[in-house]
């Protein structure tokens, strides 16, 4: 009998994106449980007016997310990603205008699977 996939729900925050080092704010989320892989289906996230787009990185990708209209405070996409054991799945957003305080979130959703 196959096993159930397993659900992975997971949400980091930065509280205000004026404090990020470099104007970079990282997020860092769970990471992948042996014997696993993490199919990552959607993101989203509250960007407010100090990003556009956001980039979810780790198990040697790159990849880029944007708002679908730049006047939008919020992103909501289908993704299809595949993290394999043991790696950490992180996302990046550059937040260059330090006069904005903006709270950060980005929730991740995906399936843990046998490989």
């Amino acid at each position: 009998m196959a096993q159930a996939a397993e659900p992975y729900q997971a949400t980091a925050a930065v509280g205000d994106s004026s404090t990020c080092p470099g104007a970079q704010c990282h997020f860092t989320f769970p990471p992948v449980p042996a014997g696993k892989r993490l199919q990552l289906t959607s993101v989203s996230a509250q960007l407010g007016s100090v990003a556009d787009s956001l980039v979810l990185e780790g198990n040697g990708l790159s990849y880029f997310v944007t708002k679908s209209h730049p006047d939008l405070s919020y992103l909501t996409t289908l993704v299809s990603l595949f993290y394999e054991a043991g790696s950490t799945p992180t996302a990046r957003v550059f937040a260059p205008d330090t006069t904005k305080h903006t709270s950060l979130i980005i929730t991740l959703v995906g399936i843990l699977e046998k490989p």
